[in-house]
């Protein structure tokens, strides 16, 4: 719900944006069309925006398999000390 709401309030911005900068155009005398970039999907998005997706899912696959290992490894030693109590 509230990843909606943030959404939503992003995309009203940008379109309060674009009618703003319409009219400033206008007012300069521009009056052709403004050439926005292709954001239609976030594969788009994340081009535009310069992700180097490919370098991002590397750095990810690295933390899964260094990091992680050694968090579950100290969960699991910590967790050895917990009073455990079976109801039957």
């Amino acid at each position: 719900m509230e990843t909606g709401r943030i959404i939503t309030s992003g995309i009203i911005r940008a379109q309060d944006a674009r009618v703003k900068l319409a009219r400033l155009l206008a007012r300069l005398g521009h009056n052709e069309e403004i050439p926005y970039p292709d954001i239609s999907t976030k594969a788009k998005a994340q081009v535009f925006t310069g992700l180097d997706m490919e370098k991002l899912h590397a750095e990810k696959q690295e933390f899964l398999e260094t990091v992680v290992p050694v968090w579950l490894d100290i969960a699991e030693e910590r967790e050895k000390s917990y009073p455990v109590e079976y109801l039957d």
